[in-house]
C-alpha cells in the first residue's frame, strides 16, 4: 500500500504541475485525468484515514487538495468523500471549503449519501466540536487541544504553521470567559497593522455573541473599567511604557497573550530594541500576580516549552504541529547550464522536487536579470497575469521603493468600488500620490511608509477582493492576513544593490512567507513562485536544490551569550561612573539593563537578572547600588526611561539648562527645539542616544531643521495634505519625497524623537503635552484622545472637523473624554462615508 499511496500522490502533483506550467503559459498542454487515478486516490484515502495506524494528516490535506483543485467537479462530485475522510481525521474545518451550504450557525455540513454516513461523520465532528453561548464552533483537532488546555494549564506554548489556525481558536477561547467572567485580557502584536485586525477579530466575535460588557484599547488607561472587561491589544512598546510611566497595577485576572513570539529572537543584538523590549515586557508579567493565563505563539518555534518556562519560571504545556491545513507548493523557475529553463515542483511530502522543461522561453526572457529592469518587470508582469488573473496575489519586494516600482509596472483586476478609495487618497495624502496610479490598475503596495489611515482601508479593500494583487516587503512576515492564493518571491536578497551587512531573507522567513497564502477555511492550496532558483543557492542556509526545508526556530530566553561574551569589559565599566556611550555599541545596552535593574530592585535585582542570564556577586551588585545611590537624577525619572543609562540622565540632569516649549503652538517652539537637539547631538554623554534616534541625514543642518519644521506641523495637528502641499512632492522625484515624509513623521517624529526629548521632558516640563502631540500628531484634547484610542490620525482630524463641535465639547465637562467620543461616533457612524467607517467598527 504504502508503494501505491507514494504513486499516486506523484502522479496527481505531476497533474498539478502540467496544469500550473500550461496556465503559466510555459508550456503549451497540459495531461487529462483518467479515472482510474481517482478511484485509487480514494482507495488511497480510505485506507490513510480509517486503516492506518499512524495516519498521515499531510498526506490525506495534500491528496484531497490536488483532487479538489484540479479535477473537474462538474462531472466527479467528490464533496462528500472529503467530508467523510476530512471528519475521520480530526479536519473537519478543511471541509467546509467544499460545502457552501455548510451551516456556520450549526456546524453542520449539508446531506451525506446516507444516514449511516451522516451518523458516523457528526460523531467524529462531535469531538472537535465547542460551544460559546449556544453558537457552535467547529475546529481542527489541534485546535481542540489548544481549546482544552486553556481551561486546564498555566502557561501554553503553541508552535504550529501560519495557517493552523491558532490565533482564532486563542481569540473564541478568550472571548468565551470574556462572557462569563470578570477578566482583562493583554495581547501583545508586534504591528500596528496587526493590531487593527486583532482589535477588529475581538470586536466582531463578540458582537457576534452578544456580548456588550467589554472595551477595546489601543494602549493602557491609568483608570481602566473594573465594571468591564478590559482588552488591551497593544505593541510591545506601548506594554512596556504602562510599566515605565504608569507603574500600572492590574485590579483583575489577566489572560496575556503573546504573538509572533519569535520577534524576541534578536534580543542579544545591540541594534535590536524592539526584541528587547519584547523580552523585557515578557520578563514583567512573569512577576505579576494576577496573571491567570499565558499563551505564546509562533510558526516553528524549537522547544517552545522550554522557551515559556525559561522565560516565565513555570512548566509550560506545549502544542506543535507541522501540518497545515493549506496544502503549500513551491514552484521555482531554474537555469540548467546548457539544459535550458525549467520549472521546478516542490513538495514537502517528496524528497526531491518534480520539474517540466519550459517550452515558451520568450515569457521568461527577464529571468537571470541583476536589476530591476523593464525586462524583468516584463517577466513578471505575464507570469502574474497568467498565473493569478482570477486569484488574489502578493508580490514580495525587497524594499519599499521597489514595492512602488513594481505596482506602478503590473496590471491587476480592480472592483469598481476602488475608485472611491483612490478619491480618498487624493484627497487625505496627494493627487499624485504612487497609490492612486496602481490602484487604478487593481494594484496595491504595502509597505511600512504607508500614512495609518491609507494602511487601514487598504487591508480591508485587499480582505474585500477590491483589489487582486498587492506587493509586500517584509511587513507581510509580521503576521498580517491578506487573502492570496499566490505569492510570487525574486530571489532572496532584501536590497537592490549588494552591499556589507545587507539582509538576506532566510529559510524559515521564506517558510513564513510561503505559509502567507492559501487562508484557512477558504483554500486547499496555497502556491509560492520562486522566480530566480539560482539566486537562493548563493545564500547561505539553502541546500543545492532545495526551497522548502522547514526550518525551525531556537529562541535565545536570556542575555547571558551577549553577557559573557563581555563580562570582564562590562565589570570593568560597572566598577567605575563611566556613562554609556558610543565605544561601547556591542554592550552598552546590558550595563544600562544592569544599572537600571540595581537601581529600580536594589540588592534583590540579583536574583531577578539571574533569570535573564547576567551573573552578578552581591558585593558587585552592592558597589553599584553605592554609586548609583549617589546620582542627581530621581529615581522616579530613571524609571521611566528604563532604555537610557542611569548615568547618562544624571548628565542631563546635571548640565541641561536651556527653555524647554510647553506645547508646539508655542511662539519659538521651533527654534527651543532645535537648541535642545543641539544639546543632546553636542554632548559627550547624550551624542550616542542622539544618533540612536535621529537618522543620519537629519542629524544636522538644514536637514535638522526641516525635520524639526513638519514635526511642528505634524504637532499642531496640521492634516497630512496641507504637510505636503509643496512644489517638494510635486512630480516623479516628488512622488519619493511623499513617502520619505511619511516616514519622517510616522517613524521619527512621532516615534524616535519622543523617546529622545523625554528625558528632558521628564526633568523639566513632566506636565507638558508637547511630546504627547508629537506622539499623536494632534494638539487640540479630541483628535489626540481618538488617535490614542486607535483611531488613525488623518481621519481623527477629519472627524474633528466634521462631528465634532466646541459647544458639545465644552458641555461635556466632567464627562468621560473616551465615552464622549465613542456615543458621539456612534451616533453619527451611519451618516460617515463609508471608507471612514471601516476604520471605526472597533470603537463601537
Amino acid at each position: 500500500m504504502e508503494e501505491m499511496k507514494d504513486k499516486i500522490l506523484r502522479s496527481w502533483l505531476r497533474i498539478e504541475l502540467y496544469k500550473t506550467a500550461f496556465k503559466m503559459g510555459l508550456i503549451n498542454t497540459t495531461c487529462d485525468i483518467e479515472e482510474k487515478i481517482i478511484i485509487d486516490a480514494v482507495r488511497c484515502l480510505d485506507y490513510e484515514s480509517l486503516i492506518s495506524k499512524e495516519p498521515s494528516i499531510n498526506y490525506i490535506i495534500t491528496l484531497i487538495g490536488l483532487m479538489w483543485e484540479n479535477i473537474d467537479r462538474t462531472k466527479y462530485d467528490i464533496r462528500k468523500i472529503i467530508i467523510k475522510f476530512l471528519s475521520r481525521i480530526g479536519y473537519p474545518t478543511s471541509a467546509i471549503i467544499c460545502d457552501e451550504n455548510f451551516n456556520h450557525g450549526k456546524g453542520k455540513f449539508t446531506v451525506l449519501d446516507s444516514w449511516i454516513d451522516e451518523v458516523t461523520s457528526t460523531v467524529y465532528q462531535m469531538g472537535n466540536e465547542v460551544t460559546i453561548a449556544s453558537k457552535i464552533y467547529l475546529l481542527t483537532a489541534f485546535q481542540k487541544q489548544i481549546w482544552d488546555s486553556m481551561e486546564c494549564n498555566k502557561i501554553l506554548g503553541i508552535s504550529a504553521p501560519t495557517s493552523a489556525g491558532k490565533s482564532y481558536v486563542i481569540l473564541i477561547k478568550i472571548c468565551e470567559r470574556l462572557l462569563y467572567e470578570n477578566i482583562d485580557v493583554v495581547y501583545i502584536v508586534p504591528t500596528l497593522s496587526l493590531q487593527l485586525q486583532v482589535m477588529n477579530d475581538f470586536n466582531k466575535e463578540l458582537k457576534n455573541l452578544n456580548a456588550d460588557n467589554y472595551q477595546i484599547y489601543n494602549t493602557f488607561e491609568e483608570k481602566p473599567c473594573f465594571e468591564k472587561n478590559n482588552i488591551y491589544v497593544v505593541t510591545q512598546e506601548k506594554a512596556i511604557s504602562a510599566f515605565s510611566d504608569l507603574d500600572i497595577e492590574f485590579s483583575k485576572k489577566i489572560i496575556l497573550v503573546v504573538d509572533e513570539i519569535q520577534n524576541i529572537e534578536r534580543i542579544e543584538d545591540a541594534t535590536s530594541e524592539r526584541a528587547r523590549i519584547l523580552f523585557d515586557i515578557l520578563i514583567e508579567f512573569r512577576y505579576e500576580e494576577k496573571v491567570d493565563l499565558i499563551v505564546i505563539s509562533g510558526p516553528y518555534i524549537e522547544n517552545i516549552c522550554k522557551v515559556g518556562e525559561k522565560i516565565f519560571g513555570k512548566i509550560t504545556r506545549e502544542h506543535i504541529t507541522d501540518v497545515s491545513p493549506v496544502v503549500n507548493l513551491t514552484y521555482s523557475i531554474v537555469k540548467k547550464g546548457n539544459k535550458g529553463y525549467f520549472l521546478k515542483q516542490y513538495c514537502a511530502l517528496l524528497n526531491s522536487p518534480e520539474e517540466i522543461e519550459i517550452e515558451n522561453k520568450e515569457l521568461i526572457e527577464g529571468y537571470g536579470q541583476k536589476q530591476y529592469s523593464d525586462k524583468y518587470m516584463s517577466y513578471l508582469k505575464e507570469l502574474v497575469s497568467h498565473t493569478g488573473v482570477e486569484e488574489q496575489n502578493i508580490i514580495f519586494a525587497p524594499t519599499s521603493n521597489t514595492a512602488r516600482k513594481i505596482a506602478l509596472s503590473i496590471d491587476g483586476r480592480k472592483d469598481p468600488a476602488v475608485n472611491e478609495l483612490i478619491e480618498y487618497y487624493s484627497n487625505t495624502v496627494r493627487e499624485n500620490y504612487s497609490l492612486c496610479e496602481t490602484l487604478k490598475k487593481g494594484v496595491a503596495y504595502h509597505h511600512g511608509k504607508l500614512p495609518h489611515h491609507v494602511r487601514r482601508t487598504l487591508e480591508c479593500a485587499i480582505s474585500e477582493k477590491l483589489i487582486s494583487t498587492v506587493v509586500c516587503t517584509t511587513t507581510l512576515l509580521q503576521g498580517i492576513n491578506l487573502p492570496a492564493q499566490n505569492i510570487f518571491i525574486r530571489n532572496p536578497h532584501l536590497y537592490i544593490k549588494k552591499s556589507e551587512g545587507v539582509a538576506e531573507l532566510t529559510n524559515y522567513e521564506l517558510a513564513n512567507l510561503r505559509g502567507r497564502v492559501g487562508r484557512l477555511l477558504k483554500d486547499y492550496i496555497g502556491r509560492t513562485f520562486v522566480l530566480d532558483e539560482n539566486e537562493f543557492l548563493t545564500v547561505d542556509g539553502y541546500s543545492d536544490g532545495e526551497l522548502i526545508q522547514i526550518a525551525s526556530k531556537e529562541l535565545p530566553t536570556s542575555y547571558a551569550h551577549c553577557f559573557e561574551q563581555y563580562r570582564q569589559v562590562i565589570e570593568d565599566v560597572l566598577q567605575t561612573n563611566i556613562a554609556v556611550d558610543s565605544t561601547m555599541r556591542k554592550y552598552g545596552h546590558i550595563v544600562s539593563y544592569i544599572r537600571q535593574s540595581v537601581l529600580r530592585y536594589g540588592r534583590s535585582s540579583q536574583d531577578k537578572m539571574h533569570n535573564v542570564g547576567i551573573e552578578l556577586t552581591r558585593d558587585q551588585v552592592a558597589a553599584i547600588l553605592y554609586k548609583l545611590e549617589r546620582i542627581s537624577v530621581p529615581k522616579k525619572i530613571c524609571y521611566q526611561n528604563r532604555y537610557w543609562d542611569p548615568m547618562v540622565l544624571d548628565s542631563i540632569f546635571k548640565t541641561f539648562d536651556d527653555r524647554v516649549p510647553n506645547n508646539p503652538l508655542e511662539h519659538g517652539a521651533k527654534n527651543m527645539l532645535d537648541q535642545i537637539l543641539r544639546y543632546l547631538r553636542e554632548s559627550d554623554a547624550t551624542s550616542d542616544m542622539y544618533y540612536k534616534y535621529i537618522p543620519q541625514r537629519f542629524a544636522r543642518g538644514k536637514a535638522r531643521s526641516l525635520m524639526v519644521e513638519l514635526g511642528i506641523k505634524w504637532a499642531k495637528g496640521i492634516c497630512l495634505h496641507d504637510i505636503l502641499d509643496s512644489e517638494w512632492y510635486d512630480g516623479e522625484e516628488g512622488v519619493e519625497h511623499i513617502d520619505d515624509t511619511i516616514e519622517l513623521l510616522q517613524q521619527t517624529v512621532s516615534y524616535k524623537l519622543p523617546l529622545l526629548l523625554k528625558p528632558i521632558y521628564d526633568m523639566k516640563k513632566p506636565d507638558s503635552v508637547f511630546l504627547k502631540c508629537f506622539q499623536s500628531g494632534a494638539f487640540y484634547k479630541i483628535p489626540r484622545h481618538m488617535i490614542e484610542m486607535g483611531i488613525p490620525r488623518e481621519t481623527a482630524l477629519w472627524l474633528y472637523k466634521d462631528i465634532f463641535e466646541e459647544v458639545n465639547i465644552q458641555s461635556q465637562i466632567g464627562m468621560e473624554v473616551e465615552c464622549f467620543i465613542r456615543e458621539k461616533i456612534k451616533m453619527k457612524y451611519k451618516t460617515l462615508p463609508y471608507w471612514i467607517r471601516v476604520q471605526l467598527d472597533f470603537c463601537i
